[in-house]
C-alpha cells in the first residue's frame, strides 16, 4: 500500500478528498484493483508520499474488509441462533441474550424472571402528560443497565465497558469494530432510529424500530454492518449517523395531546436542568396553540414531535468473558478520540 498509485487522479483535489473518492470507487464490485501498481519511483506515488498515517490506515482497512470480511457468525448462524433466542420487547435484553450465547454463556435466569427485574424500565402510558414524559425518556435500558443486567445475568462471568460515540469520535467505526471482534470481543450497540439518515427507504422506515433499539454486532464487511434483532445489513453510513446521535427521544404529537385533560404540574419539567434547556414546556404550548389555530382557522400544524431528554447514549458496549486478556484489553483501552 505504500507504494499504491491510482494513475487517473490529479493533485487538483487534496489528499483526503482523493481517498473519499478512492474509497467510493473500491465499493463497486466491478473494481479494478490492476490499478494499484508496485513503482520503485517515488515520484510515480507522491500522491501517498506524505499522506497522515490515519488515512493510510483506512485505505488498508478497506481492502482487508473487501478481501475477508470479520464475522462472529456467518448469517444462517445468526438466524438460528436468534431463533433459539428468547424474545422481549426490550431490545437490551434480547441482545444481552445473544451476546452471551455467542460467548457460550448460560444465563442464571429465565428471560420472563429478567423482564421483570429492576434494569428493565418500562413507559406509564396510563399516567398524565409530565409523568408519562418522564417515564418515556428513562424508557428502555440505558448502557449503565446493561452492563449491571450483564454481570447479574452471567453470575459474574462476563463483563465490558460502554465507549461513547457522541460527540462525534475521529474513527472509521467499521475498522475499529473489526479489530475487536477480531479478537473475540462482542459488540452491543446503542442506535437512535429517529435519527434522520439519507437514502432510507419507505420500506426500510416501516420495518424499523421507532426510536432507540439495541443490537449485537455479529459481523463487519466493506459494505456494511450485521446486527441481530432484527438480522439486517446496515449502511455504515446510516450505522454511524444513528450510533452519533445526541442523548434525545422524539414523542409524537397526538401523544402529547391526548394526556392534556385537567390541570398538569409542570414544575419538574421547569426546573430540571436538562428539560428546562430543552425548553420542554415551551415546546408543548407550541403544541397546545398550533392546535387551537387549526380548530379555529384550519391553519396546518408545524410540530410533529417534541423533543426530550434520553437516558439512552449512542455508543457501543463491548463484552468478553473477565479472566481474558481481552476483558483485560477492553479495560485499558483508550476513549476513541473525538472529532474536532
Amino acid at each position: 500500500l505504500d507504494n499504491a498509485f491510482y494513475s487517473s487522479y490529479q493533485p487538483k483535489k487534496n489528499t483526503v478528498a482523493q481517498l473519499v473518492d478512492l474509497e467510493e470507487e473500491m465499493a463497486r464490485d466491478n473494481f479494478d484493483y490492476s490499478i494499484f501498481l508496485k513503482k520503485e519511483d517515488p515520484v510515480n506515488w507522491k500522491v501517498y508520499r506524505n499522506e497522515p498515517a490515519e488515512d493510510l490506515e483506512k485505505l488498508e482497512g478497506f481492502l482487508r474488509l473487501k478481501a475477508e470480511p470479520v464475522a462472529i457468525w456467518n448469517e444462517r448462524q445468526a438466524r438460528e441462533k436468534q431463533a433459539r433466542c428468547p424474545r422481549s420487547e426490550e431490545s437490551g435484553l434480547t441482545g444481552l441474550w445473544q451476546v452471551m450465547m455467542s460467548l457460550g454463556v448460560t444465563p442464571k435466569i429465565s428471560m420472563e424472571d429478567a423482564q421483570q427485574m429492576a434494569f428493565h424500565r418500562k413507559r406509564d402510558d396510563t399516567s398524565p402528560l409530565p409523568q408519562y414524559l418522564f417515564s418515556c425518556s428513562r424508557h428502555g435500558m440505558a448502557h449503565t443497565d446493561l452492563l449491571r443486567a450483564m454481570d447479574s445475568l452471567s453470575s459474574g462471568r462476563v463483563g465490558g465497558r460502554f465507549f461513547e460515540f457522541y460527540p462525534q469520535r475521529r474513527v472509521d467505526i467499521r475498522y475499529w469494530i473489526a479489530g475487536w471482534i477480531k479478537r473475540g470481543v462482542v459488540p452491543l450497540a446503542t442506535l437512535n432510529y429517529q435519527k434522520p439518515v439519507r437514502g432510507c427507504s419507505e420500506e426500510e422506515r416501516t420495518h424499523q424500530p421507532k426510536d432507540w433499539h439495541h443490537h449485537m454486532v455479529y459481523g463487519v464487511g466493506y459494505d456494511g454492518i450485521n446486527l441481530t434483532n432484527p438480522i439486517t445489513k446496515m449502511r455504515s453510513e446510516h450505522f454511524k449517523t444513528r450510533l452519533e446521535s445526541e442523548s434525545v427521544v422524539l414523542i409524537p404529537r397526538g401523544e402529547v395531546l391526548g394526556r392534556l385533560q385537567g390541570d398538569l404540574d409542570y414544575t419538574k419539567l421547569k426546573t430540571i436542568p436538562e428539560w428546562k434547556q430543552m425548553n420542554v414546556v415551551g415546546q408543548i404550548e407550541v403544541i397546545c396553540r398550533e392546535e387551537e389555530r387549526y380548530n379555529n382557522l384550519s391553519i396546518p400544524c408545524g410540530m410533529k414531535y417534541i423533543a426530550i431528554p434520553s437516558a439512552m447514549i449512542g455508543g457501543i458496549c463491548l463484552f468478553a468473558h473477565k479472566d481474558t486478556e481481552n476483558y483485560r484489553a477492553i479495560m485499558s483501552s483508550e476513549e476513541v478520540f473525538l472529532k474536532i
